[in-house]
């Protein structure tokens, strides 16, 4: 079976759910000894890079047939993905090696991260104009604050602070929410 365009936009969706909801749960778990927090942050970017990606392959490939390119949508695929792979290796690497801060090399991640999805948002908003759209516009929208609110409370030094706590709960669950919608739209267009 050979998936292209709406197919591998639903896929990369579904990909994207998921590695939003593993990235949630790891921002608002409290940092302990095993670093279980920072795993699940690290395999839900990593899992939200792979979602990314398909979703740009899907695009290009909707872009090859019938539909006109959506460039904006398909360079905000990609940055994404190379924000959350940035988001992936910074905390890999600070698993493995807790002694080195890679919280600027983090915050750089989701801020490129937010870049994409402020592109993707714009990609949908430049064509058509109407509910589902709007709400698609919405869920990228979110994605993009959300990663903004994550890469200020990553540079809050202070693991165990009130302020960095609640901005990475608060950028995570949002992400989510933006990535739900998202697929929701993704997949009632696909039907």
């Amino acid at each position: 079976m050979y998936l292209e365009g709406d197919d591998l936009l639903t896929v990369g969706a579904y990909f994207l759910v998921a590695g939003t909801f593993i990235s949630a749960i790891g921002e608002t778990m409290k940092p302990d000894e095993s670093n279980v927090n920072k795993k699940l942050i690290r395999d839900g970017n990593g899992v939200q890079a792979v979602g990314n990606s398909i979703q740009g392959f899907g695009r290009i490939s909707l872009a090859e047939g019938s539909e006109p390119a959506n460039l904006y949508g398909i360079i905000g695929s990609f940055t994404q993905a190379g924000g959350n792979s940035i988001n992936s290796a910074a905390n890999n690497i600070e698993i493995q090696n807790p002694s080195v801060s890679v919280s600027v090399f983090n915050s750089l991640g989701s801020t490129i991260q937010s870049m994409g999805a402020a592109l993707e948002a714009a990609g949908v908003e430049n064509g058509e104009n109407n509910m589902l759209s709007n709400l698609e516009t919405l869920g990228y929208s979110l994605i993009s604050a959300s990663a903004t609110l994550d890469a200020i409370g990553i540079l809050i030094e202070d693991e165990k602070s009130i302020q960095k706590r609640l901005l990475l709960a608060a950028g995570g669950w949002l992400e989510f929410i933006g990535a739900v919608l998202g697929a929701y739209v993704i997949i009632q267009a696909a039907e």
